[in-house]
């Protein structure tokens, strides 16, 4: 090898290397990962809401194929723009926490005995099915699973906590997988509401403001408002009742479940439209789909 040629050679070595540090580094890609456009993100006060949301009632129901309180299905959902899942989660006979909504496992896995019954070694034996009463491949997932995905995604958690469930193992679960500022705990009285957030002062509580009663309740129990998401339940208000929670930089879900989805169907969408006029600001619903493709349209 001659003198000229062996100095080419080691350029172009040299070259090479330059070009593989550069292309594998792991800050800049990290970078690329968690990077988010501005739509993405999820605020939770009214006054700096950039859109209108879907939150997809037990994480998405109603799907051939994909059921409810599942992995897949979050994934499902997420990759077509649903960024909110109400999720169930319960304790299994060894105390651990996995998605579930039901007491028994007979109408959404292929096992047969009651959540409580059953350690999770159990459980994960057992597959999912859909609504259709379809099996398919996928495993209950536990809840730390679930958190685990939705780490590196712009996507909120509504934790929905079953009869029984200790708070502290919910809340401690949530710190452990460092997700506490993307969930918002689900609680039905003012009693649930401040015994959460003594627990977990810094993480957002959705509350129960379905009437002006409950509504002066939450604002005089001492919980501050920038950690209240109101639930207005599933009966339609006023727009001036939606307005005073909007007063109080709250936003407001309301559930379209059951009865209104199925209407809804019945009329191109046109009422999740006269909801969102109303003030609505997150649909929980069992279509999440069609609900997504409707709102936020000119």
């Amino acid at each position: 090898m001659n003198f000229k040629y062996f100095q080419r050679f080691c350029f172009g070595i040299f070259i090479l290397s330059l070009l593989a540090v550069f292309s594998c580094n792991p800050n800049k890609s990290q970078a690329e990962q968690n990077q988010h456009t501005s739509s993405d993100v999820i605020s939770f006060k009214y006054s700096t809401k950039n859109k209108n949301f879907v939150s997809a009632h037990r994480g998405g129901s109603g799907i051939k194929g994909f059921p409810e309180n599942c992995i897949e299905t979050f994934d499902y959902l997420a990759q077509k723009g649903i960024q909110i899942f109400e999720i169930d989660v319960a304790e299994t006979k060894d105390n651990q926490l996995i998605l579930m909504h039901d007491n028994s496992l007979q109408r959404t896995t292929t096992g047969r005995q009651d959540v409580n019954q059953v350690d999770l070694k159990m459980i994960k034996e057992y597959f999912l099915v859909d609504d259709f009463g379809q099996q398919t491949s996928y495993r209950v997932p536990t809840f730390a699973e679930a958190l685990n995905w939705g780490k590196s995604k712009p996507i909120y958690f509504m934790v929905d906590i079953k009869k029984g469930v200790d708070y502290r193992d919910i809340v401690s679960t949530i710190e452990q997988t460092n997700m506490q500022k993307k969930v918002v705990l689900v609680t039905y009285t003012v009693g649930q509401a401040r015994k959460l957030h003594q627990l977990a002062p810094n993480m957002l509580l959705s509350v129960s403001m379905r009437n002006e009663r409950e509504l002066n309740e939450m604002i005089n129990s001492g919980i501050p408002t920038d950690k209240m998401v109101a639930f207005t339940g599933t009966r339609r208000n006023e727009k001036s009742f939606l307005d005073k929670i909007h007063d109080k930089d709250i936003l407001v879900i309301f559930g379209t479940l059951g009865n209104l989805d199925k209407s809804a169907s019945t009329r191109n969408g046109q009422l999740y439209r006269d909801l969102e006029k109303d003030g609505v600001d997150i649909f929980a619903t069992d279509r999440a789909l069609d609900v997504h493709q409707t709102i936020n349209k000119n």
